[in-house]
């Protein structure tokens, strides 16, 4: 039992050091100015359906280059939603927020798109999420995803105006006669 107490001591204090280390380089990136500006996006989904989170980086800096890279996904709290390494995606030890509600596109990337899926939005998913790039280059795209509460009055009828409607013609039909 003290084997096991002792390996989870370890594996926190891992699992501690590696996060701030992505903090730390973060900052100092920020500090120094070696991120290029921003790309800000916006992205609207409607609660229970999924969004598309896109983050690119040009083909032409990927190009036998994608090991080398390293992209995190978080959301505006810092929260970790995904991260890709050297083309392989590990979304383990994400925040339990996003757990079984995230995908990737793994074919994507090679294209230098590391876009993730956000499954059965909430309400709460509305915030900016960052998507940077720390090594070899440094990129940085902001998300700003609006969550609706439904489709209604966004290009499908509701059932109200169809009714109203199915009675004008009815009536139209009928004064007809």
């Amino acid at each position: 039992m003290e084997a096991k107490s002792r390996l989870a001591n370890c594996y926190l204090i891992i699992f501690s050091f590696y996060r701030c280390y992505v903090i730390l380089t973060v900052l100092l990136l920020y500090i120094t100015g070696s991120f290029s500006a921003p790309v800000g996006v916006t992205v609207r989904g409607f609660v229970g359906d999924p969004a598309i989170l896109s983050c690119y980086i040009p083909e032409s800096e990927i190009r036998d280059k994608l090991e080398e890279f390293k992209i995190h996904w978080r959301d505006d709290k810092g929260k970790k939603v995904c991260d890709f390494t050297g083309g392989n995606t590990t979304c383990q030890n994400q925040d339990p927020k996003y757990k079984d509600r995230v995908e990737t596109l793994p074919e994507e990337s090679k294209k230098g798109t590391f876009s993730i899926k956000l499954n059965g939005l909430q309400n709460s998913d509305a915030k900016k999420y960052h998507c940077y790039t720390t090594e070899p280059n440094q990129y940085e795209t902001i998300i700003e995803l609006h969550v609706e509460k439904s489709r209604a009055n966004h290009g499908e009828p509701s059932w109200i105006v169809l009714l109203i409607s199915l009675i004008t013609i009815l009536l139209l039909h009928l004064n007809n006669k």
